[in-house]
């Protein structure tokens, strides 16, 4: 059993993520097709399909999560996306293909770091576990205890700082290549 409030702020936390991860593959899906065709791990006819359709997924279980009666089978679909995303980069890393875009972090890329040097590493594949272990928390059962107003502010503040938390992460991961270069230069 887990607290409501917890369970609140962990369902609010997965769904802003998925959604946030959704858009960047919307805005340039000709971004996201290259990094799943340089994963090398699909058969080439399954690439451009599966770049339309995983955003899709990742927004359509982001909104599902928001509702009791779909929560269930979006965070089984979202659990499954982003556990593929993890088993994905895992075995890059394994075997040494690191030198590849994430596809994961397109919400803070630019046109212009097009050029910079990409990399994954174990943190990406962790950082995907981790994500999907967060909307796998989404389904435990909360305790049947009664809510007041200040459970809806901790609420709000605790899933503000989460946010703020998993995206600064982000930002230092996408920018974890550009600091090995130069540190190597």
């Amino acid at each position: 059993m887990i607290d409501p409030v917890v369970l609140m702020v962990c369902i609010a936390l997965a769904a802003i993520i998925a959604l946030s991860s959704a858009a960047p593959k919307w805005r340039e899906p000709s971004r996201f097709r290259e990094s799943l065709e340089a994963f090398a791990l699909l058969p080439s006819f399954a690439v451009a399909p599966l770049s339309y359709l995983l955003p899709v997924l990742e927004a359509a279980g982001a909104i599902g999560l928001l509702f009791a009666g779909t929560r269930t089978p979006s965070a089984c679909m979202l659990i499954v996306v982003f556990s593929g995303f993890a088993l994905a980069l895992a075995i890059n890393v394994w075997r040494g293909h690191t030198d590849i875009d994430c596809g994961c972090s397109g919400l803070f890329a630019s046109q212009a770091d097009k050029t910079a040097p990409k990399s994954i590493g174990w943190w990406h594949a962790g950082r995907a576990a981790v994500l999907a272990l967060l909307v796998a928390s989404t389904l435990m059962p909360s305790t049947g205890r009664s809510l007041v107003w200040f459970d809806y502010v901790s609420a709000g503040a605790c899933t503000l700082f989460a946010v703020a938390a998993w995206f600064t992460l982000d930002v230092l991961l996408v920018n974890l290549p550009k600091l090995d270069s130069l540190r190597n230069s």
